[in-house]
């Protein structure tokens, strides 16, 4: 993995392959990019002006052998209007310098992106942007191909620069802080990016339990241990498959012993064919993407243990397939879920709410603080909002202001829809208890109804990832797949509560 570490010094004098120098509308360098000008006498006055004349945001622009300049290249990187820039305009910066490198011969980069004005934010949170972008910008995913399409020498070593009077502590603490975000999106992305038969509820459980640390305890059940628990809900929908159901839970304590955790509950449906009422089979190879919410909930626990972060949390994850089979359960089917409540089955292609019933009861059993689960669960949700942001709903405000202010400020933004008591009315059956559809209306709402009745009376926040978990033309910050959504918004949660 590409190196990721604090430098200080001046930019003429940097040993490295290359400068990564920003440049923004009306000519203007930072104080780096200055020094470096100076030092470069007129030879770079020229093509500065060049830069400024072709350039918008992300623009890239090399020179080569700069007399004055201990560097072989000089990268620079156009920032556009400076006034416009925000802490997720340099993370993009940062992944689109790091692309536009590999591949280039450069192993090594003393970068300078930090000196950016972006009004109200310090030093060290542009420092942690940074770091997540360059390694967000890192990511492929490439190891099922006969010959991967490597570069030719990647980026080993991405020197984020300070200045000598910046406080060093806080700067090294921003770069462990960016490395550990971004190493849980990416460890998402990798679960995601699996294909089916790989990343089976199985594979799901050992990943969980390579998350080894000494505040962390793994325990993944079963099929037999599921039906003596049981998750009768989470059997229901796995009927249809011979692959075995997995339910997986996590505790980490890093808080204080008596201090309830923080819930996090994933979708772990590793392959969704719809069942019985099976899906179109247009793009239904992307339904391997179904266990998303599973693993922003892996991701997040990664991050997390990465920073050592003081804090408790439970982990909990319904994990199968939802196949067609001889066995697979069936529209009309009646079922019970782990806390008791009926649910006549109109769909089976609903299948991700009944097994988070289950994930959901079980959570509110253990008495935490507050709940958040993840689940790719409403196609109603990518109508809805797009790829742009993902959905909200719950029942606690406190929760849903809580993401709302970390999802603006990573940039892994959230957008609430509204819970009103008259949605319930869609999903009350005439035998059951609920049903596990309401019809075409507010299909998203709907859903998270349906989720309601399982919290109890703990504090809850539901976020459909259906339209943000993956995208397959790709992103400033993702290649072409899984997205890690999720994991930079909870990561940044967790760490304002420890604070609290």
């Amino acid at each position: 993995m590409m190196k990721v570490e604090l430098a200080t010094g001046v930019s003429h004098a940097q040993m490295v392959d290359v400068l990564v120098l920003p440049i923004v509308a009306g000519n203007k360098l930072t104080l780096s990019g200055r020094d470096a000008q100076k030092k470069a006498k007129k030879s770079m006055d020229g093509f500065i002006q060049s830069c400024a004349s072709l350039g918008e945001f992300g623009g890239m622009h090399t020179l080569y052998h700069v007399d004055g300049i201990k560097a072989t290249r000089i990268l620079f990187v156009d920032g556009g209007d400076e006034k416009g820039l925000t802490l997720h305009s340099l993370r993009i910066l940062s992944a689109k310098a790091l692309r536009q490198l590999q591949g280039t011969g450069v192993q090594s980069a003393s970068v300078y992106l930090s000196e950016l004005n972006v009004r109200g934010a310090s030093m060290a949170e542009k420092i942690q942007v940074v770091t997540e972008g360059a390694l967000m910008g890192a990511y492929t995913f490439d190891k099922y191909k006969k010959r991967p399409e490597k570069v030719k020498s990647e980026v080993q070593s991405w020197q984020v620069m300070i200045g000598a009077k910046d406080d060093q502590e806080a700067a090294a603490q921003a770069v462990m802080r960016g490395q550990a975000i971004a190493m849980g999106t990416n460890f998402a992305r990798d679960l995601a990016n699996e294909p089916g038969n790989v990343c089976t509820p199985e594979f799901l459980g050992q990943q969980a339990e390579s998350l080894q640390h000494e505040k962390l305890k793994v325990t993944v059940m079963d099929q037999k241990a599921i039906e003596e628990a049981g998750f009768t809900a989470l059997l229901a929908v796995n009927q249809g498959s011979d692959k075995e159901a997995r339910f997986i839970v996590m505790g980490y304590c890093g808080g204080a012993e008596d201090e309830a955790p923080v819930a996090l509950v994933g979708k772990g449906l590793t392959f969704d064919a719809g069942g019985i009422c099976i899906k179109p089979a247009a793009a239904m190879d992307e339904m391997k993407f179904d266990m998303c919410g599973a693993a922003t909930v892996l991701g997040v626990f990664k991050a997390v243990t990465e920073m050592n972060l003081p804090i408790n949390l439970l982990g909990v994850i319904a994990s199968t397939e939802n196949l067609l089979g001889g066995s697979a359960y069936k529209p009309g089917d009646v079922i019970r879920a782990y806390n008791g409540t009926t649910i006549e089955v109109i769909n089976t292609d609903a299948e991700g709410r009944i097994i988070l019933s289950d994930a959901l009861a079980y959570a509110a059993e253990q008495k935490p603080a507050e709940i958040i689960d993840f689940a790719t669960l409403t196609g109603a949700c990518v109508i809805a909002l797009g790829s742009q942001a993902s959905g909200l709903l719950g029942s606690s405000k406190k929760v849903k202001d809580g993401l709302k202010k970390s999802g603006d400020y990573t940039h892994d933004r959230v957008w609430e829809l509204p819970l009103f008591d008259e949605y319930q009315e869609q999903i009350k059956s005439e035998i059951a208890d609920l049903k596990n559809v309401g019809g075409r209306e507010a299909g998203t709402i709907t859903a998270a109804c349906f989720l309601s009745h399982f919290v109890g009376d703990t504090p809850w926040a539901h976020l459909d990832i259906a339209g943000t978990a993956w995208n397959m033309k790709g992103s400033d910050l993702a290649a072409k797949g899984a997205t890690g959504a999720g994991v930079r918004l909870i990561s940044d949660y967790l760490i304002r509560k420890a604070k609290q």
